[in-house]
């Protein structure tokens, strides 16, 4: 498949992919006075791991444990987040957004669909129609695991994804993926 038009145009969604990465991550630090993992943290502790541990905030930003540590303690700092203890095993703590973080996590996400919004607006309907259920065909497929998928959506707009009436591509992927038995050689 390295033929000369499949390479340009692999280079060209590249581009457009990484032009699109580059604005959405702006725009959040943007809305939140933040940099680095931090808005994003912020967008994911609004769209899933708010209550959670932070060992789950961790693998869905795709850090560290302790470079995650570092973000919520800054968050935390800045009074965006809270720990709180963990009822079931007191050893670990629950990251909890404020209601200030809340509205931060609130502005990044609306940042977001603003860039989305200008970006695309380009295309006509059919051309967006089209864009859309190829990047469907793409998350479907990338999303192998629940910490892939939490990646994958750690910007996201849960709401507009359809993430909590189960209408999620990367969740429906992590999903399809989980329920398969493992082939020979893998475990899960």
């Amino acid at each position: 498949m390295s033929s000369a038009p499949w390479s340009r145009d692999r280079n060209r969604i590249g581009a457009a992919m990484l032009l699109l990465g580059d604005r959405v991550a702006a725009a959040g630090a943007e809305a939140t006075g933040l940099r680095g993992g931090a808005p994003a943290a912020l967008v994911s502790l609004l769209g899933w791991a708010d209550g959670h541990h932070l060992d789950a905030l961790a693998g869905g930003l795709g850090l560290s444990h302790s470079r995650t540590v570092r973000i919520v303690d800054g968050l935390e700092r800045d009074g965006l987040v809270e720990r709180v203890a963990d009822t079931v095993d007191g050893r670990r703590a629950l990251v909890v957004l404020t209601d200030e973080g809340r509205r931060r996590a609130e502005a990044a996400v609306a940042a977001r669909s603003v860039v989305l919004d200008d970006v695309l607006a380009v295309l006509d309907d059919d051309q967006r129609r089209a864009v859309a259920a190829a990047a469907e065909r793409v998350l479907l497929d990338q999303a192998v695991d629940r910490r892939t998928a939490r990646h994958i959506c750690r910007l996201c707009d849960v709401v507009a994804c359809g993430h909590r009436d189960g209408d999620c591509p990367a969740t429906r992927g992590a999903d399809r993926r989980e329920a398969l038995p493992p082939t020979e050689g893998e475990s899960r």
